[in-house]
């Protein structure tokens, strides 16, 4: 039983559109309003392709199932440039086929960056968001200080000091984890950039 084969493009939203489903003429139909945005999304995976209902796809219904499966776990398709969850199955498609047909290697990157990227504001996001998040480490320090000494000192509304201390540190713990492993999400999506993305456009005269 012959295979049919994806056939992708790139709109100007940076979403990855597959040519061979049935909804194709929609998706890059121009002018849209914003209710045929929100469909189109909605549209925009291979759940509600013909093909994948008929299992005559390149990948099997199975697959598709699995890496939908493994895309809604946040740690196995995310952005390479922000760490985000990878939002569309398109995106996560598209590089699996380049990959196993061509040998080439299309880093994940989402809609958000994809869009940053096209403007050359990627760095200046990137360095707000750093600041954001240094803003809120401090924050967080200073709150934990105020916590704990106002707690320690004037008696806690609970059952002991000592509960109210624990509280206040494993509030503090889950905070700065967070902000932590998005900082370090961000610093490693800047040196990507910089290793892939500006010795590219070196490459190509300097441009920016």
């Amino acid at each position: 039983m012959p295979f049919i084969e994806p056939n992708f493009e790139i709109d100007d939203k940076g979403r990855v559109i597959c040519q061979q489903h049935p909804n194709y003429p929609f998706f890059i139909m121009p002018n849209k309003t914003h209710f045929e945005e929100r469909k189109l999304e909605l549209l925009l995976t291979c759940k509600t392709c013909s093909h994948y209902q008929n299992n005559d796809c390149y990948f099997s219904k199975s697959r598709i199932n699995n890496i939908e499966q493994k895309r809604l776990k946040k740690s196995d398709y995310v952005c390479k440039l922000c760490g985000n969850r990878i939002d569309r199955m398109f995106t996560i498609i598209h590089k699996i086929y380049f990959k196993e047909s061509y040998n080439i290697d299309i880093p994940l990157i989402c809609c958000n960056c994809y869009e940053s990227l096209k403007r050359n504001e990627f760095v200046s996001r990137s360095k707000w968001k750093i600041y954001l998040i240094l803003i809120s480490l401090f924050s967080t320090v200073f709150f934990l200080i105020y916590f704990l000494t106002f707690g320690l000192i004037f008696g806690s509304p609970l059952s002991s000091s000592f509960t109210f201390l624990l509280i206040g540190i494993i509030l503090w713990a889950i905070i700065v984890f967070r902000d932590l492993r998005k900082l370090k999400q961000i610093i490693s999506g800047r040196k990507f950039y910089k290793k892939y993305f500006i010795n590219k456009k070196s490459n190509n005269g300097g441009k920016r």
